[in-house]
């Protein structure tokens, strides 16, 4: 009876006008003399401290965590759901309350965070589904956390984490006998997996797409049930992350997995209190704020390079770049030069430092096919992102070819940020830098990895407001 009258819809086809779309309007200002520049805390530092905190036995504080992105929050929560009691500190290390119906956000005043380990293999299924919002990293370490469950558990994420492929890792729990169900094509996620890990199983994982599946497993060892045999195939891409997880994982006691085995163990942190170190791969947007303002940058605390994940390229190359680095002030110079920037541990960098280098010396940027699996493909959508700001790069086999000395334009539609927070903040740089109004796709995306992102530029004048933008 019903298929008498219903009738289908879809919001393309011929006279629907759509939904509305969530943007940010940003008024550039004509001259701004300086910006205040605070980092976000490193999230790649940041949610492999929680991992490893979490399957301790001690209390253990993370400090510089005011304003942490939402992946960090993302990995926060869902520890939080499988049993481990965060709270948050204020400067004065005093608890702080999380105001009600906004449980899974830490309060502004908070700036530490306080972990209580439940030992390892005392994480507890969780009741609901497991959200890693954007997170790919937290998403990866979560499913191997929860393949030490036998009862099932479903992990998700938000649009841009349902599009990434996770062929590497749903092959890994495969291996384990971890039965797992997930989608095809499109959509691989939400994922229904259910562990434990068998017996006798052994591990061979593909690195030559990611290091997060090598860190995830890395980072779960502490809840195994038994020693797993494991190698690592192919040429890794990322290999500072992955270093990074072997060390923290080393210096809180870990077994050496040189040997090809991954055994279980007690994380025990020898300082119950750990800073977290500034993100310095944000640091490319305030190099291409210094030069798109033509201001000075006054960054409040640069990150150590031994620290920085292959970012350290940035203040390494700055001087080719256009960029002045005097101390923690950055400042546009008048002699940027053709460069050639291989960026196969800092693919994350790609979108603002080609921009960066369109408007200076040009260049070409190697060794980042990988950032073909990230958000979006970071290859082809940055092309087709810097088009909207008259900005021309051409992807190569592994990287992009940018032509140097082009002039920011204003972009004459909505520009789109194809669901990548790091595009959404080079277009808020960008934005700032036009005269007219830009309206920029997704009005929260840049809370991802930098909540302050706003607030920083209205502080110099620039007008930006979130609204309902009308696409008919």
């Amino acid at each position: 009876m019903a298929k008498r009258w219903v009738s289908r819809w879809k919001p393309t086809q011929a006279g629907e006008k759509g939904s509305l779309v969530p943007v940010l309007s940003v008024e550039g200002k004509s001259s701004i003399e300086a910006i205040q520049w605070r980092l976000p805390c490193s999230k790649s530092h940041a949610i492999r401290w929680l991992a490893l905190a979490a399957q301790s036995k001690q209390n253990i504080v993370l400090q510089n965590m005011a304003f942490a992105g939402q992946d960090a929050v993302s990995m926060r929560r869902c520890l939080s759901q499988m049993g481990v009691n965060i709270t948050d500190l204020d400067g004065k290390g005093q608890d702080l309350l999380i105001p009600p119906n906004d449980d899974d956000q830490p309060p502004p005043s908070s700036v530490a965070w306080r972990i209580k380990g439940l030992g390892a293999g005392g994480l507890t299924p969780p009741v609901s589904v497991l959200h890693a919002g954007n997170s790919g990293t937290a998403l990866r370490i979560l499913m191997a956390l929860a393949a030490q469950h036998d009862v099932p558990v479903m992990l998700d994420g938000d649009a841009s984490l349902r599009s990434r492929s996770y062929e590497t890792m749903f092959a890994c729990l495969a291996q384990l006998g971890v039965a797992c169900s997930y989608g095809t094509e499109h959509e691989g996620l939400p994922v229904l997996l259910q562990g434990p890990v068998v017996e006798g199983a052994s591990l061979s994982i593909d690195a030559q797409r990611s290091s997060q599946p090598t860190s995830a497993w890395l980072l779960a060892a502490p809840s195994f049930p038994h020693p797993v045999p494991w190698s690592i195939q192919g040429e890794a891409v990322s290999q500072r992350h992955a270093m990074l997880t072997r060390r923290l994982c080393e210096e809180t006691g870990a077994p050496s997995s040189d040997d090809g085995l991954l055994e279980p163990w007690q994380p025990v942190f020898q300082e119950t209190t750990v800073i977290v170190p500034p993100d310095a791969s944000m640091l490319a947007f305030a190099f291409l704020a210094a030069q798109t303002f033509g201001c000075r940058v006054e960054v409040e605390l640069l990150p150590d390079a031994s620290e920085s994940l292959g970012h350290e390229i940035l203040v390494d190359g700055a001087d080719a770049l256009g960029i002045s680095v005097q101390g923690n002030v950055l400042a546009p110079s008048s002699t940027p030069q053709y460069t050639e920037i291989d960026l196969r541990d800092a693919n994350d960098l790609i979108t603002p430092l080609a921009a960066l280098m369109a408007m200076g010396g040009g260049g070409t940027i190697t060794g980042a096919p990988h950032a073909a699996h990230k958000e979006t493909n970071r290859l082809t959508g940055t092309v087709a992102f810097l088009a909207q700001f008259g900005l021309v790069t051409e992807a190569i086999p592994d990287g992009l070819s940018v032509a140097g000395g082009q002039k920011l334009t204003c972009p004459t539609s909505v520009v789109r940020t194809y669901g990548d927070h790091r595009m959404a903040l080079t277009a808020l740089v960008l934005a700032a830098g036009t005269e007219e109004e830009v309206l920029i796709e997704g009005h929260d995306l840049h809370a991802v990895a930098d909540p302050e992102a706003l607030e920083r530029l209205r502080r110099a004048g620039v007008t930006i407001n979130a609204q309902l933008h009308r696409p008919w």
